[in-house]
């Protein structure tokens, strides 16, 4: 059987880095970027002769096309060059899909800002009114996919984060050093946990949907409340954040939030909430590498790739201390059951603190070198696995004297 294959604009972009590595796994990936880096097909996505050459060459089942020009100030300063790369490259794609009668599903990553911001919470069949260039781009190249493709996902998605995207790294890098920032109060909006993105776009493929969709996190929230939920998951108490009120001629929308009704009944995927997004971002907890749900239950994976040596159950009560030691080669595994934990991590190798709170079934590793604490906030019980078996004269816990 032959592997589909897949082609991935904008593939060093941080969207299309992430799709590769979730995709390659079960399909031929290609990345295509306007960089000449090792392992990437050179493209300019505005040159139609090269993407000619390139779409005949690899006959592609499926295109996700992450490219463009994405930074609304930009987009406001050029419109010329904004048009050209956002509408002009994606139809280029469009017409050598048809020109070449490709049996080709195309996935167009779009925008909220296809509306107009004004009142949020919009579905896809509310009518698109944009108000940015960015928006318009955006809008342009939605009729001009639909108008042209019968195969096609038009996936509207909105401040996609993780280990990048451009807000969460402003906020985290600036928490991490201290910094006073001031963040807007009065814009909301829905962001998508990059994790949760390139799982939903694999399941779209294998359902064998086309049409448009909304792919975002299901809560909506201001940039101020998102910021402190970070500061929380980092353990920062009193953040130097300050609320801040948009100017008036300000380009973010006022309340640019997406429904993802649609998407979450069609798919029935894991969907984390903003909260546990952010401690998968910043790697307090471990996402699930899979999940299924019916009427029965779910099931939620947890890991693949570890051999645990020793797995024990462990309940604690209230108020109570335990761990406060460390281990110098045992990697340490933690499922909590039920009840509400802080945890406190020093790395005793860089000196780094942490300090995250964890629950019902939240999953995490403590690694080797790694002083750690648990403070129990509430009657708790947890699953303890280890790398290495605990046991006789020379066992791996260490406390500090």
């Amino acid at each position: 059987m032959t592997t589909p294959r897949i082609l991935i604009t904008g593939g060093d972009g941080y969207v299309g880095t992430h799709l590769s590595n979730k995709l390659s796994n079960e399909y031929s990936t290609y990345k295509t970027s306007i960089f000449n880096k090792k392992g990437f097909i050179k493209l300019d996505i505005c040159n139609r002769t090269e993407v000619h050459k390139i779409i005949k060459k690899l006959k592609p089942k499926i295109i996700i096309h992450t490219a463009g020009l994405s930074s609304l100030t930009e987009c406001e300063k050029n419109p010329e060059l904004a048009h050209k790369i956002n509408v002009l490259g994606t139809k280029n794609i469009v017409d050598e899909i048809k020109l070449l009668k490709l049996d080709c599903n195309l996935i167009f990553l779009s925008s909220e800002y296809v509306f107009s911001g004004e009142r949020g919470n919009y579905s896809e069949e509310d009518p698109t009114q944009p108000k940015t260039t960015y928006g318009k781009n955006k809008v342009e190249c939605e009729e001009y996919i639909k108008e042209n493709l019968k195969e096609y996902i038009i996936c509207r998605s909105a401040n996609i984060f993780g280990k990048g995207g451009n807000f969460f790294n402003f906020v985290l890098d600036n928490l991490k050093a201290k910094n006073q920032i001031e963040v807007f109060s009065d814009t909301y909006y829905t962001p998508t946990y990059i994790e949760y993105l390139t799982d939903c776009i694999p399941l779209l493929i294998e359902k064998k949907f086309f049409g448009t969709i909304h792919l975002v996190g299901q809560e909506k929230t201001s940039r101020y409340e998102f910021a402190i939920a970070l500061a929380k998951v980092l353990g920062i108490e009193n953040p130097k954040i300050s609320p801040l009120t948009q100017p008036k001629e300000g380009l973010i929308s006022k309340d640019s939030s997406l429904n993802s009704s649609k998407l979450r009944k069609l798919l029935n995927n894991y969907s984390p909430t903003i909260n546990e997004a952010l401690n998968f971002a910043v790697e307090n907890h471990k996402y699930p590498y899979f999940y299924y749900s019916d009427d029965r239950g779910s099931i939620k994976g947890l890991i693949q790739d570890n051999n645990w040596k020793e797995i024990n159950y462990v309940t604690s009560k209230k108020m109570q201390i335990r761990g406060n030691h460390y281990h110098k080669n045992a990697t340490e595994g933690f499922f909590i059951i039920n009840g509400k934990i802080k945890i406190s991590l020093t790395d005793l190798v860089t000196k780094e603190k942490k300090e995250f709170f964890s629950s019902n079934g939240d999953y995490f590793f403590i690694k080797p070198m790694t002083l750690h604490t648990f403070e129990i906030l509430e009657d708790s019980s947890w699953i303890n696995m280890l790398s290495i078996s605990i046991k006789g004269k020379n066992k791996d816990i260490h406390r500090l004297t």
